[in-house]
């Protein structure tokens, strides 16, 4: 590898806005030319914003594209840095003709002195997880290795350097052709634990080639993905020489005449986690237009977790809370909802619902009279009791939100929504469901590391024994297994895909009944169907409920 200094433009697009990535690749640009860089490197569908969806396949975005490569080859001509940054590429098709899909890639390319010098279309595409890929693409069949006035450049996209599960192999490819170094261009998202396996990938692939790898990844939140940035170079010994920081949009330089090898820092899983929920309600808000949030305070961990992470994330001003109680309501609910604001910040309002729980009741049965059908009496609604309440509060929280223009935050947790512990139009509606993909126990976890930065969730609600408070002295293991013991069950489930006969011998190790975990198993089947009905899920375990499709209509049934 020359001795060059590379720009690495760790940048967070916009889905769909390709003048305001076009004009930040150009900014960009030029600054490293200011700061003597000889290569700028930008991540994977910079220009477009990654995911698109079948945003890639409308003819105006393929033409609105199209026009902005050739916008910054043009505007570019005279900047001595070479600039490579990735974005879709359309071809005509018999199809597109018809009224169907073009043919489009995922590609980069790389200019110098204001022309193409190379495209290089994706050549994996990924069809597992959050990734349909080949559905709105078509794969590269080339490999990609520009000579340009630095050398001769391998490139790679993504999912190319991933190459365990394919047989296809386009780093052995690229080392035929001798390159000085390899660009991986990056939209990989975050989860819990993916920065270890990126290193451990990064640094077998490129001392099994004997290749440096320079690997830019794309930061910022896309929906219900977020993208933790944390570009890397590492040697061609399998040494990591450059860390870019972590859920940070930046240009960042790397020199090689000044390279030293760095340790591989243990990933801490808690502020990480935090972080990306963080960043992920930030660029929500920020990219979809929103200024306020609005948030139910039940006095409960899950509600006072997602008000820090509005509040860290948007600013004290820009969030409200709301604590609705009714009859089964603890005073001590009310009490450390009031606490919790006091601690954030935020204005908290009460907005009983006891009046209008009890006059939806009296119409009711004044209905079953009027028709002639028997009316049930207090203690024989049961479970329709219960959503009513959550289902007033999650009327009085859409009011709101339709009347001062606020988005409502859910506030339920994974190990909640795959029990189907929630309630459809009550606690489950809302625009963004923040914890719906973190665990009960990490929940906890979260809270803690709140904590250590600042005290602000007071203790009483971190020591309390969860509760919807929707009847007299409930608690959720009086539906649930413990939670430790029910979040074991599901990551076995849903996250490591284990048969129901080896996590029953699992759960045996720790004394857990065959009956429990086929129970836990059928719950999380039968309620597919609210999960559909959720807002989105910011995405920070390795298998969210997005990469996840089962059907809704589902006989199976897992045996002992």
């Amino acid at each position: 590898m020359k001795k060059l200094k590379i720009a690495i433009a760790q940048m967070n697009p916009v889905a769909g806005d390709v003048a305001g990535n076009t004009a930040k690749i150009l900014e960009w640009s030029r600054r490293a030319e200011t700061e003597k860089s000889n290569l700028v490197v930008f991540p994977e569908m910079a220009l477009c914003g990654y995911p698109i969806w079948d945003l890639a396949n409308h003819p105006d975005f393929a033409a609105a594209s199209a026009e902005a490569v050739k916008k910054i080859a043009v505007e570019t001509k005279n900047l001595a840095v070479s600039i490579v940054f990735g974005g879709i590429e359309s071809v005509p098709s018999k199809a597109a003709s018809v009224g169907g899909r073009l043919k489009v890639y995922n590609s980069l390319f790389w200019i110098e002195n204001g022309r193409v010098l190379l495209t290089y279309r994706k050549r994996l595409l990924p069809t597992y997880d959050v990734f349909l890929e080949d559905v709105f693409f078509q794969p590269g069949n080339k490999a990609g290795v520009v000579k340009s006035r630095l050398g001769k450049v391998g490139v790679m996209i993504c999912e190319d350097l991933w190459d365990d599960s394919y047989d296809l192999k386009p780093l052995a490819e690229l080392k035929k052709a001798k390159p000085d170094f390899v660009i991986n261009l990056s939209a990989s998202p975050y989860y819990a634990g993916v920065r270890s396996r990126r290193e451990e990938l990064l640094a077998r692939q490129s001392k099994k080639y004997k290749l440096p790898i320079v690997y830019v990844n794309q930061t910022g939140a896309q929906d219900d993905l977020i993208f933790d940035g944390a570009s890397m170079v590492y040697d061609k010994a399998g040494k990591k020489v450059f860390q870019a920081p972590a859920f940070e949009e930046g240009l960042y330089f790397f020199e090689h005449a000044k390279l030293k090898t760095l340790k591989t820092a243990k990933e801490n899983l808690a502020p990480e986690m935090y972080r990306a929920l963080v960043l992920g309600v930030k660029d929500y808000f920020r990219k979809n237009g929103f200024k306020k949030a609005v948030i139910g305070l039940s006095g409960g961990i899950d509600s006072a977790l997602v008000a820090a992470i509005a509040v860290d994330a948007l600013g004290a001003d820009a969030v409200r809370g709301i604590t609705m109680p009714s009859q089964y309501s603890s005073e001590g609910s009310w009490k450390d909802s009031m606490e919790l604001a006091k601690n954030l910040g935020i204005q908290c309002r009460v907005y009983p619902i006891q009046e209008k729980f009890d006059f939806v009741l009296k119409q009711y049965r004044e209905q079953k009279r009027r028709y002639g059908d028997s009316v049930p009496v207090d203690g024989t609604l049961g479970l329709a009791v219960e959503n009513l309440q959550a289902r007033l509060r999650g009327l009085e929280l859409m009011f709101i939100s339709n009347d001062e223009g606020s988005l409502v935050l859910t506030t339920g947790n994974k190990s909640e929504l795959a029990m189907g512990y929630c309630t459809l139009y009550g606690d489950m509606c809302g625009g963004l469901a923040v914890l719906g993909d973190v665990y009960k126990t990490q929940v906890y976890a979260l809270c803690r590391y709140r904590n250590s930065v600042k005290l602000v969730i007071p203790e009483a609600i971190l020591t309390k024994a969860p509760s919807a408070e929707l009847r007299p002295n409930q608690k959720d293991q009086d539906s649930l297994p413990e939670y430790d013991v029910l979040d074991e069950i599901l990551r076995c489930y849903i996250e490591k895909n284990m048969s129901a006969q080896a996590m029953i011998k699992h759960m045996a190790k720790k004394k857990i009944p065959a009956e429990t975990v086929l129970s836990t198993l059928r719950k999380t089947d039968l309620a597919e169907y609210k999960r559909r009905q959720t807002p989105p899920i910011l995405r920070v375990t390795e298998k969210a409920w997005f990469g996840r499709r089962m059907p809704i209509t589902n006989r199976f049934v897992r045996n002992a």
